[in-house]
């Protein structure tokens, strides 16, 4: 069962606040519904429970929604959260403002339940395609940094490896007491073994790591 996504609505009026709910409740059953009645509020909420997308009205009083949307965007923590900006439906210097703070799109204030339905529930589409974005990315960051340090651990030891095999083949001619042979005998087994245990580890890691990445290019 896919995660319930989560919705903050913050606006100073109630009834608003209670228009947004009833519309997203309706669309969705599994949204989880927080609200915040200030800007202050809302950064609280989201502290304590990181919301998938905020729905924020521009006009309120003290921090206006504009303030709110731009410290928002300013926190690397939550820049990511989709800000949709509640606006008066001719007022697009608002909305050019909105935008240019970072939000993602725009609610009219003359609240039309279909649209609303449908904005949400496409930012939170396009969030969801982000987050297996990145996740693609980190699992690439990994997997190279794993084939990395699988060839810097491997390839010294590859080398030393293959230098004492020679030298096992050398002292097997020359080498009549059979102590020498005996000591760099040990020695390579040691390497081996060490070779075969880096080997299967990274060998594990890469391959849960590349599968994951490759299903999601796929």
């Amino acid at each position: 069962m896919p995660d319930r996504q989560k919705v903050l609505i913050v606006d100073d009026s109630a009834i608003s606040r209670d228009i947004f709910k009833a519309v997203l409740a309706e669309a969705d059953a599994n949204y989880i519904i927080d609200e915040a009645s200030s800007g202050a509020e809302a950064f609280e909420k989201v502290k304590v429970n990181t919301p998938d997308i905020i729905i924020l009205d521009i006009q309120m009083p003290g921090m206006d929604g504009f303030e709110v949307c731009k410290k928002f965007k300013a926190d690397p923590e939550y820049k990511s959260i989709p800000i949709l900006i509640i606006t008066a439906s001719d007022e697009v210097e608002d909305k050019i403002k909105g935008f240019e703070l970072g939000a993602a799109d725009y609610i009219n204030k003359n609240i039309n339940p279909g649209e609303v339905k449908a904005r949400v529930s496409a930012h939170l589409k396009i969030r969801e395609i982000e987050k297996d974005r990145l996740e693609v990315e980190n699992l690439r960051t990994v997997k190279d940094m794993i084939a990395t340090f699988n060839h810097y651990i491997n390839q010294p030891l590859t080398t030393v490896y293959a230098y004492l095999t020679i030298l096992l083949l050398k002292f097997d001619k020359t080498d009549k007491t059979g102590a020498t042979l005996t000591k760099i005998k040990g020695e390579i087994d040691k390497i081996n073994d060490t070779l075969k245990k880096v080997d299967s580890l990274t060998k594990i890691r890469k391959t849960s790591y590349i599968g994951k990445s490759g299903m999601i290019e796929l």
